[in-house]
């Protein structure tokens, strides 16, 4: 894989290790924390993690509490902690704080460390704590690009998600939530939207999942975190839906103490970063959606004076960025994209979120 290097803004030369870095977002720098393992080299195609934190928190903050460095080094993938506006996300939900391009800077942050990591787009997975899990659902639900797999950690789907959900591809879904979670309750409210169950059943149909669910009691470690998990599992759909419900638990990430972060009940029957990866490993996009979807296109001439022609296919959603990262054009078309308005210049095209071309207007 070629590897491009005009959108990737590297603020230290630290490799195979914790780096600090930053992206352009619509003339905004959005920062992030991502870490490669010691194993990783440029000729593998390793999955990517994207974990984002809870209103208030940083990615910093999210990886010291986590550890999910931990998890990437022993399982060789890149695991990448992106911070927020206003420490939080965009993710429609009834109480927000945000109004920030949040779809648009996860896609472009999924498309650096495609393009200059080789990440493999058919294993790009999502992880959200509280407000970064509505932002899981929120990006699985609307956003072009594929991600095999999400988990949401005392997250939910805001109304409006709810509401406007309808994928493109079909991720699969791990849930994890406390019935005693005062932040954002399990069974929903004004401020925060739907019930966990409404979420769930909204992920069942669309993945086409058995309507009654495979119910196991996991095992109750700990006596004293006055709580105990249930994990049920959806099955014969189209991917893998499953929620652990923890009976008494908090607004928390369970397995983790810690005085930050969350708040209540901190179910200590399970440690959660490593359950969720072990849910994720291994998660793919089909490669009809990413390979077989790419390859019959063809985008000529190029370079191009402005018009360039769309053959052998029949229609293709594109998204055309600067040279620093900035998403100027998105549409879909079965025929030709008019770029005659733009500069001289060089820009990239992304193709079905898969595959991206580098063209030359003159």
């Amino acid at each position: 894989m070629k590897k491009l290097t005009l959108f990737f803004l590297i603020l230290t030369s630290t490799i195979n290790a914790q780096t600090s870095s930053t992206i352009n977002i619509g003339g905004v720098a959005r920062s992030f924390i991502y870490y490669t393992p010691s194993s990783w080299n440029a000729n593998q195609h390793v999955p990517l993690l994207i974990v984002m934190h809870g209103l208030t928190q940083t990615g910093a903050g999210l990886m010291d509490i986590t550890q999910f460095n931990l998890i990437a080094e022993q399982n060789n993938f890149i695991v990448v902690y992106p911070d927020g506006e206003n420490f939080a996300w965009n993710a429609n939900m009834n109480v927000s704080v945000s109004s920030a391009d949040d779809i648009g800077f996860i896609e472009n942050l999924a498309l650096e460390f495609q393009n200059n990591f080789g990440t493999d787009p058919q294993k790009q997975y999502l992880v959200g704590f509280s407000n970064g899990g509505f932002m899981s659902h929120k990006l699985a639900c609307e956003s072009s690009m594929c991600f095999a797999a999400i988990a949401s950690v005392s997250g939910n789907m805001s109304d409006t998600t709810f509401s406007n959900c309808q994928p493109q591809f079909q991720p699969a879904v791990l849930h994890i939530h406390g019935t005693s979670d005062a932040i954002v309750p399990y069974n929903g409210g004004a401020g925060t939207g739907v019930s966990v169950d409404q979420c769930i059943e909204k992920w069942r149909i669309v993945l086409n999942c058995d309507q009654t669910p495979t119910i196991l009691n996991m095992p109750n470690n700990n006596l004293f975190d006055l709580s105990s998990p249930q994990r049920f599992s959806y099955l014969n759909g189209t991917n893998d839906l499953e929620l652990i419900k923890i009976e008494g638990g908090g607004h928390q990430w369970p397995g983790i103490q810690t005085l930050i972060g969350g708040a209540g009940i901190i179910n200590m029957d399970f440690y959660s970063p490593q359950v969720i990866w072990d849910f994720l490993n291994g998660k793919s996009c089909p490669s009809s959606s990413i390979e077989e979807s790419v390859t019959k296109f063809q985008i000529t001439p190029n370079p191009t004076t402005g018009i360039l022609k769309v053959t052998e296919g029949s229609e293709v959603n594109y998204a055309i960025y600067n040279s620093v990262g900035n998403k100027i054009i998105q549409g879909v078309t079965d025929n030709e994209i008019d770029i005659q308005h733009l500069d001289i210049g060089i820009y990239f095209i992304r193709i079905n979120s898969a595959r991206t071309i580098k063209i030359m207007k003159q």
